[in-house]
């Protein structure tokens, strides 16, 4: 009798295996792989979530799919968004994260990039970026020369040392900048002009929120003081008396040290930059002067002099704003004993004065005009 029953047991047993085996398997025509997700503020409780699904079927007649939902849960809007797709919603595939700038402003940027990094199917590599006016627009635009939404703005927020500065930001690096109290976040900016996206800038946050948009050629100034070695291409206007002067520095390899006075109260940092690359461009009154060491010997010192001053500027602003995008606070925190906080950086940042030198050196010229 005991060996009936498990004969039928081990038989039911198998029948349930594989049944829920049947029930895992789910045709590739009914999985919609979400590319690019975007968030846009409507209220302090609801929010649109946009998605971007591309169409693989040689029959489809869109190659991309983009649907929108109001909700307030991220889970529940996209339980709404399989009710119109009709498919089954995986992030498997997922690339970028768009937030509109109002979303971003209002502080909710770390709720829905959470819940993004606690999902097993999300890759810490996907890439985020601020959008300014309306995230849902962007991924609605027509781009004529570019078939593929998800791939052009994955494309635009690569990584890339001959573009402007783009500090690339993944799941994984907002992670851990938002939860760090020695460094605040920094993600590209992104802008629709007719039908084409820049990079117009840096959204710089201040804890959750975002506090101010900087420029890319500042946001430069940051990638050198985190010890970037290779740098995007710097653009430069000289006013060091020779009249108004513009050049472009590339190449660019760099090395960076620092050195604080330990001090709480009254904190100080020393920061020696060292750069070097090729002219690739000029225009200026030195035009046709710039062909003996000794010229080019000159110009790097007005380089050094114009840098020191552009670099000092901006970490006064940053200290304006309350800020610490390079992580500054570090250099006085490895010497405090005791637990150290967001509120502790905000007080350094605050008190904090700088001393900057810049030593340039040009190793070849390009085209000079």
């Amino acid at each position: 009798m005991n060996r009936k029953l498990l004969g039928i047991s081990l038989i039911l047993l198998v029948l349930l295996v594989g049944c829920s085996r049947k029930e895992l398997k789910v045709p590739l025509e009914d999985v919609g792989m979400v590319g690019i997700m975007a968030f846009d503020y409507i209220d302090e409780k609801q929010m649109k979530i946009t998605v971007a699904i591309p169409q693989y079927s040689p029959e489809a007649q869109q190659k991309t799919q983009i649907f929108s939902v109001a909700t307030d849960l991220v889970s529940s809007g996209i339980v709404e968004i399989e009710k119109l797709s009709d498919k089954k919603i995986v992030f498997n595939q997922l690339r970028v994260v768009l937030i509109n700038e109002e979303f971003a402003r209002k502080g909710q940027v770390r709720k829905v990039i959470q819940h993004l990094y606690r999902n097993a199917e999300v890759g810490n590599k996907v890439l985020i970026a601020i959008a300014k006016d309306n995230a849902e627009t962007i991924l609605k635009g027509d781009y004529p020369d570019k078939p593929n939404i998800i791939f052009y703005i994955n494309d635009l927020l690569e990584p890339s040392i001959n573009t402007a500065f783009n500090p690339n930001t993944n799941l994984h690096d907002f992670i851990y900048t938002i939860s760090n109290p020695v460094t605040d976040t920094i993600l590209p900016y992104i802008e629709k002009l007719d039908d084409k996206l820049e990079i117009k800038g840096v959204a710089v946050f201040k804890g959750n929120h975002m506090e101010e948009l900087i420029k890319p050629e500042e946001a430069l100034i940051i990638q050198a003081l985190q010890g970037r070695k290779n740098l995007a291409p710097l653009h430069l206007d000289l006013h060091e008396g020779h009249g108004e002067e513009k050049l472009m520095i590339d190449l660019i390899e760099s090395t960076i040290k620092m050195r604080s006075n330990k001090s709480i109260e009254s904190p100080k940092l020393i920061i020696n930059l060292k750069i070097k690359g090729t002219l690739s461009e000029y225009k200026g009154a030195r035009e046709y002067e710039l062909n003996t060491v000794e010229s080019i010997s000159h110009l790097e010192k007005d380089i050094n002099k114009q840098l020191e001053e552009d670099i000092t500027k901006f970490l006064d602003k940053l200290k304006n704003m309350d800020v610490d995008p390079s992580g500054l606070s570090e250099k006085f925190r490895m010497y405090y004993d005791g637990k150290w906080t967001t509120k502790k950086t905000r007080e350094v940042i605050g008190k904090l004065k700088t001393e900057v030198h810049v030593e340039t050196s040009i190793i070849s010229t390009g085209t000079l005009k």
